[in-house]
């Protein structure tokens, strides 16, 4: 989808440039030439299995964090404060931020390694839109969000790429 304001090739169904920050709702798409095209503009969310959030309190140590993570298999938890997101920490955070660098786990809150308020998706919201999040942000993770932004679920790149892989390319 191309920006009318700068030129910039945007995922299609982007809401916004990602070069310029222009609003792209009103643009018109071309019709798609790729059969993924059309899947990734006009799915939404609401069509994949999201996992359920793994929630945990602003001050919960790292470690009561990271067996909660390993307990389900998961590779996020969600940080919040009065039930409201406020943070995410990853797999990745407890590789780069923790491993060999903070030996207390269980007296260091979660909070000082989470990203702190970080992008979110809603019901409704389409897969180009996570999908743009996601590469703008370099997460492999996303977290939904309800409209008092509290965690319902996130979505994974990896069960982004395998609905994609299911049910909008050509079978074979």
């Amino acid at each position: 989808m191309k920006c009318p304001a700068c030129g910039f090739e945007n995922l299609p169904g982007a809401e916004t440039c990602e070069a310029c920050g222009s609003d792209l709702t009103a643009v018109e798409m071309d019709e798609p030439g790729l059969p993924i095209q059309q899947p990734l503009a006009e799915d939404t969310i609401d069509r994949l299995f999201p996992y359920p959030a793994i929630t945990v309190e602003v001050g919960t140590s790292i470690g009561a964090t990271l067996r909660a993570m390993q307990e389900k298999r998961f590779g996020c938890a969600m940080i919040i404060r009065g039930g409201k997101l406020v943070g995410i920490v990853t797999e990745r955070d407890m590789l780069y931020k923790v491993a060999n660098r903070i030996t207390e786990l269980d007296a260091t809150p979660v909070d000082t390694i989470m990203t702190p308020n970080p992008g979110v998706v809603r019901h409704g919201d389409t897969l180009a839109k996570t999908l743009n999040l996601m590469a703008m942000h370099k997460y492999r993770h996303v977290p939904i969000v309800d409209d008092e932004d509290k965690p319902i679920g996130f979505l994974s790149s990896k069960g982004i790429f395998k609905y994609l892989c299911q049910h909008a390319l050509p079978k074979a």
